[in-house]
């Protein structure tokens, strides 16, 4: 099992039956998976994420089960699943907020905690600015807590967005106060980038600003975990792609293969594996 880990891109998934509520019994989607999961992984490649076997239950629903997957480092990875697919429950074990179940889930080869959290940058799906605070105070806050934090790249982006420094953040806009908390995560110097749902609620002006903001201050090497279920949005940046359904992978592959392997979209795939 170890050595075929190591030669696959996605870990298959374990012959042992789900429970109900995170049963994901589609034949579809598991003779996708299959032939998806042909596709070897180039050798010495490194990985940024890495889950074994990681399940996560709440009293009897079972949010996550038998996940297992690995996400070379490098490029910009879909984390994909309607609402409820536990794409948020896996970014707070990958953050440290929960404790797995089972199994575990490593970044950059170590359980998270405080050495994982430094190189992580992540961008919650709700708002989480202070109100009370000014603009610059809230970019000095960043900046005294991160080291990695890039204070002249956030007073550039905010400067061309017109968000003044001293504006009251509890007077900006909806959108705005989402741009200000995506700014204010780009401007880290991070390996890995975590956004949940950072599309979500926004006009498609706002859609296009916010996923250049991304693609410009993305640093070379470094990994960003973009969690949505507006896949046709994202679709066009995308190096690889996980689908998540009712708490297990339906789909672990390079965005590029999927298309040469299936003929398919990721969005016509995404329409296919989870329409009701």
């Amino acid at each position: 099992m170890e050595e075929e880990m190591e030669k696959t891109v996605e870990v298959p998934v374990s012959a042992e039956p789900a429970p109900a509520a995170a049963s994901g019994g589609d034949t579809n989607a598991e003779a996708l998976r299959q032939e998806l999961g042909k596709f070897a992984a180039p050798e010495g490649e490194r990985y940024i994420v890495e889950c074994r076997n990681l399940g996560k239950t709440y009293g009897n629903f079972t949010a996550l089960y038998n996940v297992s997957f690995k996400v070379p480092a490098g490029g910009i990875v879909g984390l994909l699943g309607p609402n409820g697919s536990g794409k948020t429950t896996l970014i707070k074990l990958a953050m440290g907020m929960l404790q797995p179940t089972t199994g575990e889930i490593l970044i950059g080869e170590k359980r998270p905690g405080p050495a994982t959290r430094a190189i992580t940058a992540y961008l919650p799906d709700a708002n989480y600015l202070c109100d009370w605070m000014r603009v610059e105070q809230q970019v000095t806050y960043y900046a005294d807590f991160f080291a990695d934090f890039r204070r002249e790249k956030a007073e550039a982006m905010l400067q061309r967005l017109g968000i003044g420094l001293k504006q009251k953040i509890k007077a900006l806009s909806k959108g705005n106060k989402e741009k200000l908390g995506l700014i204010l995560t780009m401007a880290r110097d991070a390996q890995l980038y975590i956004l949940d749902e950072p599309i979500a609620g926004v006009d498609p002006a706002a859609r296009d600003f916010i996923l250049e903001t991304i693609m410009a201050n993305k640093p070379e090497n470094a990994t960003i975990f973009l969690c949505t279920h507006l896949i046709a949005d994202i679709e066009p940046v995308l190096t690889h792609a996980i689908f998540l359904k009712t708490g297990q992978i339906a789909l672990n592959a390079r965005a590029n293969e999927v298309r040469l392997k299936t003929g398919k979209t990721l969005d016509e795939l995404f329409r296919e594996v989870f329409k009701w």
